[in-house]
């Protein structure tokens, strides 16, 4: 996909885009993927297919998911405002396209082009939005509830009603069991909300699911 499919670019006046879309190159994303994990130096992702989890993990590695990104975010804004031990991890769900650039060009660009910079705190508080959320979901609603809401953001994030999502892989998003994934996706299909075999994900009423996850 194009640069300009992320929200984040579509948004600049036509010289930022372009100034930024000199320093970009297209990646593909892996399912799995710890983004930054393996970078030289830090990067900035545009993401224009992939999906990506915002993961907190704590001492024993244990990890639960705060927050999905899509296409109208960017990943790794942390270094480019000068965290550079950040606190969250960043793994692909879905995998898909992306643009990347070092995260030292975008910092200087918002230094010298206000309307990036504005971009980049919109941007910000908008994860911080999502933080927020998740954090208040994980206090307040059972494990049926939160499963609904991931699923239902799943689905608007990759713009898609089927997914590839194990039961493995939507535990550790959880930071729950497997077996209570297992559980709350047999009651969500009881109530024909989904279908799922081998690892694909069928989302038949997304209204329905929304009522599921207490979003409604």
């Amino acid at each position: 996909m194009k640069l300009l499919h992320n929200g984040f670019i579509s948004q600049l006046p036509a010289l930022e885009q372009s100034l930024i879309g000199a320093a970009c190159e297209p990646i593909t994303l892996k399912s799995g993927q710890l983004l930054g994990a393996t970078d030289a130096e830090p990067q900035v992702y545009f993401l224009t297919g992939a999906t990506v989890a915002m993961m907190v993990q704590d001492e024993r590695h244990m990890g639960v998911a705060v927050g999905l990104l899509g296409a109208e975010h960017v990943v790794g804004l942390e270094h480019v405002v000068g965290n550079n031990r950040p606190t969250l991890q960043h793994r692909v769900q879905t995998a898909g396209s992306a643009w990347c650039m070092k995260s030292c060009i975008l910092r200087a660009l918002a230094l010298d082009h206000p309307a990036v910079l504005s971009a980049i705190s919109r941007q910000l508080w908008l994860m911080l939005s999502h933080v927020a959320f998740f954090a208040a979901s994980i206090q307040t609603l059972d494990i049926q509830a939160r499963l609904a809401a991931w699923l239902l953001l799943s689905a608007q994030t990759a713009q898609t009603a089927n997914l590839h999502l194990t039961h493995e892989h939507l535990a550790h998003m959880l930071g729950v069991r497997r077996v209570s994934i297992t559980l709350a996706a047999g009651q969500l299909r009881e109530q024909g909300l989904l279908s799922y075999s081998r690892g694909q994900v069928h989302l038949l009423d997304l209204p329905g699911l929304s009522v599921a996850a207490k979003v409604a």
